[in-house]
């Protein structure tokens, strides 16, 4: 049997096994996807001249297993986002283990300041990542069309930097934080009504995972068992 018949094999195996001992819930296929995805990124790691073999299948399995391990904790992390007040349209998007969540955050007209009521909600977010030291967060502020596009942009950007300054303020161990802008660029409804308008008006959490510290947090755990 050739090295790429037998990394098929291999990868087939751990989608089999991960779906046939877990049954079909997110979580599960979350963990099955992440397995093929990072196992095909193990094996291309771990082939090496000569040992084409032996690497694809060291590869596979290792990768497979940091895979599965990170989709997982992404699953189960968007679970958890779903209980912090003001969090909403959680989505997991399982082939590439990212989360997106929306996140109403009330400001004061033409103010960038995290009022206390908000900031509540905000510690409770901050609760949920304190589990979860892998993550990348990025905040994202979003304006309607009202008033000129320099003062929607200009805006947005201030909100999000605010959000991502009193979540610095926790001190939290995560592998990156940062925000971004983007004023009235990206709608996700006409700018035709109140009602849309508002939906417009919003805050975007996009969260993925440092493989690298996933990585350590893995190998960590496997220590200790």
């Amino acid at each position: 049997m050739n090295a790429k018949v037998s990394f098929l094999l291999i990868v087939s195996m751990i989608t089999t096994t991960f779906l046939s001992s877990c049954g079909t819930s997110n979580t599960v296929k979350g963990g099955a996807l992440g397995a093929v995805l990072g196992g095909g990124l193990g094996a291309a790691i771990g082939d090496k001249p000569g040992k084409e073999k032996e690497g694809a299948i060291i590869g596979t399995v290792v990768g497979g297993a940091l895979g599965a391990y990170i989709g997982s904790r992404m699953d189960h992390q968007a679970q958890e986002l779903k209980e912090v007040p003001g969090i909403k349209d959680v989505s997991y998007d399982q082939t590439s283990k990212k989360i997106d969540a929306n996140m109403e955050v009330l400001f004061d007209f033409d103010k960038a300041d995290v009022k206390p009521t908000e900031q509540i909600k905000l510690d409770q977010l901050a609760e949920v990542f304190t589990s979860y030291p892998e993550n990348v967060v990025v905040i994202e502020g979003h304006t309607d069309s009202d008033g000129t596009d320099e003062y929607n942009q200009k805006l947005s950007e201030r909100r999000a930097a605010a959000i991502e300054s009193y979540l610095r303020s926790k001190r939290l161990d995560i592998a990156s934080l940062s925000s971004v802008g983007y004023g009235e660029t990206k709608p996700v409804a006409p700018n035709d009504t109140k009602e849309n308008k508002a939906k417009n008006r919003r805050v975007e959490i996009k969260i993925s995972a440092d493989e690298n510290r996933a990585r350590q947090m893995y190998e960590s755990q496997q220590i200790r068992q």
